[in-house]
């Protein structure tokens, strides 16, 4: 994919720098994620905006500090808010540029939970594919045109991109795959099907087996969300319904039994619009990513 105007200007300013200073590990990273930049026009784009945000933020500081606060707001900063706002700058450009890094980890690894989730069903398709007697490279050329599987479908195009395109032939595209791929399971997998490919054995046998292996996994993993699911029902109902109206009835009547100063009772404020609504979003949370998993 070409660079747009912005990355392009990057690169320029920082490329021959960064072809050295690139490493192997960001390659990876990148082509793992499926980001569509080679690895020094990324780290360029990287540190240009790192220090964009640097001048930028650095620019809207100090007009903070020595002209918006003081002069049109009539506010006095002590030293203490000076030196924080003055230093600022320097930890924004440093949280922006190891957002930049962590990026393309962090997309390889969203993406290999995607591909984990699809595989059982993907295997289903290979392995009926595979038993009306497609090759293996028909085979990925149809499951790249199955939208229905998600992130496998980009694996498989890169996989029949590489025949197709590149003229490499399907094991040698295969192991290229099982380099860059996020996933272990399918990475598993493409190994397990060059192996057998190499040595002369079945592959229709080999995709049932798998096929049939990772349907398992799945609804034993399927089994265990809903047990899960079940328990954290369970502690919901105690913890965020049934105890924050016992607190809310008990710890009043208390108060009044007690003869306990009204200004007390403002902690109830502080217990309904701050602890109650961040009860209510951890468990938000904790089910959202164990239905990640899954």
């Amino acid at each position: 994919m070409a660079l747009n105007k912005y990355q392009k200007f990057c690169y320029d300013r920082f490329g021959r720098i960064a072809e050295e200073k690139v490493s192997e590990k960001l390659i990876e990273n990148l082509e793992s994620a499926h980001i569509n930049m080679r690895g020094a026009a990324y780290l360029s784009w990287a540190w240009f905006t790192s220090i964009l945000v640097l001048i930028v933020s650095t620019v809207v500081f100090l007009s903070l500090v020595f002209i918006i606060f003081p002069i049109l707001l009539d506010i006095q900063l002590n030293n203490f808010f000076t030196v924080f706002f003055l230093f600022l700058p320097v930890l924004l450009s440093l949280a922006t540029y190891g957002i930049c890094l962590v990026l393309p980890s962090s997309q390889a690894k969203a993406r290999a939970r995607k591909i984990d989730l699809n595989l059982p069903y993907a295997l289903n398709f290979i392995s009926a594919m595979s038993s009306a007697g497609i090759t293996p490279t028909e085979i990925f050329k149809s499951l790249s045109k199955q939208d229905i599987y998600g992130e496998i479908k980009e694996e498989a195009s890169w996989i029949y991109r590489d025949v197709a395109v590149l003229g490499t032939d399907i094991i040698t595209a295969l192991r290229a795959n099982i380099r860059r791929t996020p996933s272990h399971k399918f990475k598993e997998f493409l190994q397990g099907t060059v192996v057998t490919v190499t040595s002369g054995g079945s592959l229709k046998s080999y995709f049932m087996a798998k096929a049939n292996q990772y349907m398992q996994e799945n609804r034993t993993a399927q089994k265990q969300l809903i047990e899960s699911l079940g328990i954290m029902a369970e502690s919901y109902v105690t913890a965020a319904v049934a105890g924050i109206l016992l607190i809310i009835i008990i710890l009043p009547l208390l108060m009044i039994i007690s003869n306990a100063p009204i200004a007390q009772l403002n902690f109830m404020y502080v217990f309904v619009f701050v602890v109650v609504p961040l009860i209510h979003v951890g468990f938000a949370v904790v089910l959202s990513s164990m239905s990640q998993k899954v």
